[in-house]
């Protein structure tokens, strides 16, 4: 690993400028997916993972089946290999990403939105990572956490909230972090009429959030297994879990929705930050989220397919969920 300070950081700094797609995540798989999956044959893994890889490999063929085209004034025809669609593909995940992101937009108040971020500390992140089920308690948490909040500050007005949750699975360096991202509207309704927010207080979000998981965690795991972390982190965080919910500052609401989404159905990594590959050895960026530092890291090629793989959701995982006013049940015209 070297970061700006470091003298090797020179040798790719051009590659970070440009941010150029040189590298292939599939070039990468194809090379040593066999022999990952021979070296860890004894290592557990999820069956979705070869489900969801194998299909990668074969994205544009004609295995996956193709639609004929057909020209109805000069009768000329294309056929045209179906793809795979899975968050492997970036030339899938792409025009799925743009759809579902106008999609969202269209169900939006026309009004402004707070982006709020929900984390967990590292001591909790295995929990999450072996048990995939508990995703769903991140979900219910930080709902939770916003619509107690309303129903405390603005108990005579009876206001209904308004979000969108989407979880991320993943930190910058390609680690296990599952968290939060929502979209929360600047305000709320009741009786059909908007009232304006514009103040969400910090504070008791980030301890409301961690008694509420803490909670969860609890009771799906047993107090004999959870309770003496669970002390442990009262202790250790004191002031709550660590919720980041600044005013907007995306020039749109599109700008927002592009950010939060954009890894749902492509790699949780853009392929224009792989600065090398030497065939063994992945070398790719990312910006540190603590001091904006560029960080450069090399990997081997097994280290990296195995970062990758373990972000591939569950089937028929919901990463994206409606609340409050913006759920099925309760959406207002």
């Amino acid at each position: 690993i070297c970061t700006e300070k470091d003298e090797n950081f020179n040798l790719y700094k051009d590659k970070v400028k440009n941010r150029k797609v040189s590298f292939h995540i599939k070039d990468i798989f194809k090379d040593h997916w066999k022999n990952y999956k021979d070296k860890f044959k004894d290592r557990k893994r999820r069956p979705i993972i070869d489900k969801v890889v194998d299909k990668f490999f074969l994205c544009k063929s004609f295995l996956l089946g193709f639609s004929l085209y057909q020209c109805p004034s000069c009768l000329q025809e294309k056929i045209v290999p179906h793809t795979c669609k899975t968050r492997f593909c970036s030339s899938c995940g792409n025009k799925y990403n743009e759809e579902r992101s106008i999609s969202i937009h269209s169900k939006l108040f026309n009004a402004k939105h707070r982006h709020v971020v929900f984390t967990i500390p590292e001591e909790l992140r295995g929990y999450f990572r072996n048990n995939r089920k508990l995703l769903n308690l991140l979900f219910l948490a930080s709902a939770d956490t916003i619509k107690c909040w309303f129903q405390q500050k603005y108990k005579k007005l009876n206001l209904t909230p308004a979000f969108i949750s989407v979880l991320h699975t993943y930190g910058r360096p390609l680690n296990f972090n599952p968290h939060i991202h929502m979209i929360l509207l600047e305000g709320g309704i009741s009786d059909t009429r908007f009232i304006k927010v514009d103040f969400f207080s910090y504070a008791s979000f980030r301890k409301r959030w961690m008694k509420l998981i803490l909670a969860l965690l609890e009771n799906e795991l047993g107090k004999q297994e959870f309770r003496k972390i669970k002390n442990d982190l009262y202790f250790k965080y004191p002031d709550g879990f660590y919720v980041y919910a600044p005013k907007c500052n995306f020039k749109s609401i599109s700008g927002l929705l592009s950010y939060v989404c954009r890894y749902l159905s492509r790699p949780v990594m853009a392929e224009s930050r792989i600065l090398d590959y030497d065939g063994q050895f992945v070398t790719f960026w990312y910006q540190r989220h603590e001091d904006d530092i560029i960080v450069i890291e090399k990997l081997h090629a097994y280290e990296f397919i195995q970062r990758l793989i373990m972000h591939i959701p569950e089937p028929n995982f919901k990463y994206i969920r409606f609340y409050g006013a913006y759920h099925n049940s309760t959406k207002l015209n």
